[in-house]
């Protein structure tokens, strides 16, 4: 076929229909030339069937979109696990909606509240100087809570995990000069740092950077006492960690802040943070249905969840969604008639198929770029529509007029008989852009009945 190979990709993708047309059309092409154009001019004159149907060369706007079938709701629900021993002992009703530092549920009566993140909690945070990308999910939840964690070492910076010993002390007041402890009164914490009576640190126990974080360098005194009955070890537990982009630092300053967070919301203030102890979410969330009631252990599934935004899942065939690409826009057709403007949010990886003779699908989810345009329906069956390519102020005809020619690409026939070889373009309901010498808006062409 005659044309750069995008051309060629854009004929290709022609509805089964559009090829069907096209084959019997290329017949009667074949029997108008006579085997081709002979005289290479491009055109050839033949006899006109009075009885053929017509068609006007057109000027206008082309656009291959498609029209699909969703359902209006909250997009796909997320399960959430519970973890650890112990029973529920509250859940939140459906349609709660849940947001940072909030409770999602109560396990023998302790919060489990919710933070933001798109990394769980995977060990527990206890030991000073403890480095990572979890660290940061807690330190960030608590900045933005309002609780002040100290300065953070810089990435690039090395520090040097601690022993996580038997965990900070319990209980109000357990954090050295911090908000709820009076200078003064002697403390011990996960550094293994004890406040003298004067309210100073004793030297043997400092780290050896702000806020409360040991560097490689300050690490051969932040183990020993400075009073009997404490239990800080001598020695770190491992080599030294270098703090990349993304990480943060367990320091003691930040163990401190969990301690104030997590008396105020009335859990046990130990400064130490299992992963059961916290639900990490990637942003405020709607409880759409219940899967555990009161009583049940704590262990398993829970509840599922949605995103508090309106949207639309739409179910696409896996061969159909290589045109759909994410922050793609779109049009929604409402149930009342009306539009709405939405974008597409994620299209699915995995590839689902509801029975067996049905093709496997993935779901795209659309949505709204105003949600005032959807307040009045909560769910429901809509359209959406896919805008992909658009050719603007272009000449069209319909696909059936289009010929196969012997000698390769494509011809219509004008009314009067003459054949006229064309470049074909977007092919967009039933329409194909068509462009060749002597054709011009307004002519006539013959098309296939």
């Amino acid at each position: 076929m005659d044309g750069p190979p995008g051309r060629r990709r854009r004929i290709r993708v022609a509805t089964g229909a559009a090829v069907a047309a096209l084959l019997v059309a290329g017949s009667a092409a074949v029997a108008l030339s006579g085997g081709g154009f002979g005289d290479g001019s491009g055109t050839r004159t033949a006899a006109s069937d009075p009885s053929a149907r017509t068609a006007r060369v057109i000027r206008t706007d082309l656009s291959n979109s498609r029209t699909l079938e969703g359902t209006l709701g909250h997009g796909a629900a997320t399960t959430v696990r519970g973890g650890g021993e112990g029973r529920i002992t509250w859940l939140p009703s459906s349609g709660t909606t849940v947001t940072r530092g909030k409770t999602l549920y109560r396990v023998d009566d302790r919060p489990v509240p919710v933070l933001y993140g798109d990394l769980p909690l995977y060990r527990t945070l206890r030991a000073v100087n403890t480095v990572g990308r979890d660290v940061r999910v807690l330190a960030d939840n608590l900045l933005a809570l309002g609780y002040a964690i100290g300065p953070q070492p810089a990435p690039g910076r090395t520090v040097v995990p601690m022993p996580a010993g038997p965990g900070p002390r319990s209980g109000p007041g357990a954090g050295a000069g911090s908000e709820d402890h009076p200078a003064g009164r002697p403390e011990k914490n996960t550094a293994g740092r004890n406040d003298a009576p004067d309210g100073k640190p004793s030297p043997e126990g400092r780290n050896g950077s702000a806020g409360g974080t040991a560097s490689a360098e300050g690490t051969a005194s932040a183990g020993k006492n400075a009073s009997a009955g404490q239990s800080a070890p001598a020695a770190p537990v491992s080599a030294p960690v270098r703090v990349e982009q993304g990480d943060a630092v367990l320091t003691t300053d930040l163990i401190n802040a969990v301690k104030r967070w997590q008396t105020a919301i009335g859990a046990p203030a130990t400064g130490v943070v299992d992963p059961h102890d916290v639900v990490v979410l990637t942003g405020p969330m709607r409880v759409e249905s219940l899967q555990a009631q009161v009583g049940d252990p704590a262990d398993g599934e829970l509840l599922k969840a949605t995103a508090t935004g309106k949207a639309v899942t739409v179910p696409v065939e896996a061969g159909d969604a290589g045109g759909i690409a994410r922050d793609q826009h779109v049009t929604v057709h409402l149930p009342d008639d009306s539009t709405a403007a939405g974008r597409v949010a994620s299209v699915s990886t995995a590839a689902e198929a509801e029975g067996d003779d049905s093709a496997p699908k993935v779901d795209v989810l659309v949505t709204f770029e105003d949600a005032s345009k959807v307040k009045r329906f909560d769910a429901g069956p809509v359209q959406v529509e896919f805008v992909g390519e658009t050719r603007r102020h272009v000449l069209a005809v319909p696909v059936t007029a289009l010929l196969a020619l012997r000698e390769g690409g494509y011809g219509v026939q004008l009314s009067r008989g003459r054949l006229i070889a064309v470049t074909t373009g977007l092919f967009a309901k039933g329409q194909v852009e068509v462009s060749g010498a002597g054709l011009a808006e307004g002519a006539r062409v013959v098309v296939a009945s």
